[in-house]
């Protein structure tokens, strides 16, 4: 019998969920879910279509990470996401077909009918830093609102993106049973377009449990547990028809090489030059240095680059530079979650917002980052009931006064608030707040010393401008330093975001 092995983490934060799962085996103790009126049981083998835009994820799942690190699915949406549970049967299907696959994450972050429009703040300030390795949007709104969302993630990460179409709910009734048909959710021939136009694994999981009902005579009814929202059974259901998709396809859309690739130090190389008195190490598969001065330069083009070394009890540090200064200045910044105030007013009686009485739907849902950025944490306080704010920094200081119905640049230039991505702001009060922290997304020194000898990876510096860039890493002669290679990212939009 299979051991369930997981880590939970769960953090209810004012606004939407937050959970993370790690799960190495399918939980025999749960009990089986049956298909609804005696069904046969749903199956959803790979097509030899499948994972064609999912090349990079296919290239993890069969080859690992080193050093070691968990795979990372980061999935965002509204509360249909919440009804396809905690990522765990989502793992276990993918496990079937990739049984030496490494570690698998399921990240979420989920609000109560929150469309693609709000997703892109999700996107920024959550998704984005972490830099996953497979995003999943299983949600609705307009075609228009996904592909901005779409853009935001192909800017600035190198994920696989997955996009299903929704299963059928009672306001769908009208158009039943064609899987095709404009619907209040979605718009289900735009999606497939702007899916294909980027390169999303399009998921035609509407088609695929179409072609189910219809054959074993169920209602939409039979897979929902109330108007909308979809059963336990169909969530699975969904989840083997997004699984489906982790497969190595036939003839992928791209060469997983073009968005992430090594370049190893031992290697010659134009990318990489090197100078003082660097040796070969770990069996001439790394270079090593104690002298101070010596130096590693590589010249790359992307977005992020990493560096694999070793450490040592008696290890020394290195010095980064990028494109001519020190890293430590560099104008490269990513802002954290907006977070509302656990005291931010609330009324459960309010007929203004029915369900939606929570923080989680009455917030700003991202910011932009403007210029003249000081790293620090900036609080967005409401100043009245109709949408007036003030903005301070804990470093900056006040920093302007805003209303959430209008777009906002902050006095200094750092903060811009766009009014779209504020969530129900008419529903806000005096005194409620929100706060976020900026930090730089690069490191101007980097330790080599550790407790044991071993393999590490940190990243160097991202959210770097789409071009090239030469990174220079300086010994400090206070120890040596290992390095075996760089890893180098380039997302494969280079077209700026629309909005947002």
């Amino acid at each position: 019998m299979k051991t369930l092995i997981a880590l939970l983490l769960l953090i209810v934060a004012p606004y939407g969920l937050v959970l993370c799962a790690e799960l190495c085996a399918e939980d025999s103790t749960r009990p089986r879910l049956e298909p609804p009126n005696r069904a046969p049981e749903y199956m959803a083998s790979p097509r030899p279509s499948d994972g064609v835009n999912m090349a990079l994820t296919v290239k993890k799942l069969m080859h690992g990470f080193d050093p070691p690190r968990p795979l990372l699915i980061w999935a965002i949406g509204s509360s249909f996401t919440e009804y396809q549970g905690n990522g765990d049967q989502l793992i276990s299907s993918i496990r079937q077909r990739f049984a030496n696959a490494p570690r698998i994450v399921y990240k979420k972050m989920v609000g109560g009918s929150t469309p693609y429009h709000f997703l892109r703040g999700w996107a920024k300030h959550l998704v984005i830093p972490d830099q996953p390795d497979v995003v999943l949007i299983y949600n609705f709104g307009r075609t228009e609102e996904l592909e901005k969302l779409i853009i935001e993630l192909r800017t600035y990460t190198t994920a696989d993106i997955v996009v299903p179409t929704l299963h059928w709910c009672r306001p769908h009734a009208d158009v039943w049973p064609d899987p095709e048909a404009q619907n209040r959710h979605q718009n289900l021939a735009g999606i497939r377009e702007v899916c294909q136009l980027h390169g999303v694994e399009f998921v035609e999981n509407r088609r695929e449990l179409t072609q189910y009902m219809t054959a074993n005579g169920l209602e939409i009814e039979d897979l929902l547990v109330d108007t909308v929202h979809q059963s336990p059974y169909a969530a699975k259901m969904i989840n083997l028809n997004i699984a489906r998709h982790f497969h190595p396809a036939e003839r992928p859309a791209y060469d997983p090489r073009a968005r992430e690739r090594r370049l190893e130090v031992e290697a010659p190389s134009t990318e990489l030059s090197i100078a003082g008195d660097w040796m070969p190490a770990k069996g001439g598969r790394s270079l090593i240095a104690d002298d101070p001065d010596s130096s590693i330069q590589v010249r790359f083009t992307g977005k992020r680059i990493d560096l694999v070394g070793w450490q040592d009890p008696l290890g020394g540090s290195i010095d980064v530079w990028i494109d001519g200064k020190p890293a430590c200045e560099a104008a490269v910044y990513y802002a954290t979650y907006l977070q509302p105030a656990a005291s931010n007013a609330v009324d459960p009686n309010s007929p203004l917002v029915d369900f939606r009485r929570l923080a989680s739907d009455r917030c700003p849902h991202g910011i932009t980052l403007g210029g003249n950025i000081v790293p620090q944490k900036w609080t967005i306080t409401m100043t009245s009931d109709q949408g007036d704010y003030e903005l301070v920094g804990s470093t900056t200081n006040f920093d302007g006064k805003g209303n959430a119905f209008k777009s906002f640049t902050s006095q200094s230039g750092q903060i811009v608030v766009d009014p779209e991505l504020w969530r129900l702001a008419y529903t806000n009060s005096s005194g409620d707040q929100f706060t976020c922290n900026v930090h730089r997304s690069a490191q101007g020194r980097i330790d080599f010393k550790g407790s044991a000898s071993g393999k590490f990876r940190t990243r160097l510096i991202e959210n770097l401008p789409h071009g090239q860039h030469t990174l220079r890493l300086v010994a400090r002669g206070d120890g040596p330093v290992t390095i075996d290679r760089f890893d180098i990212f380039e997302p494969p939009s280079k077209a700026a975001p629309t909005g947002g």
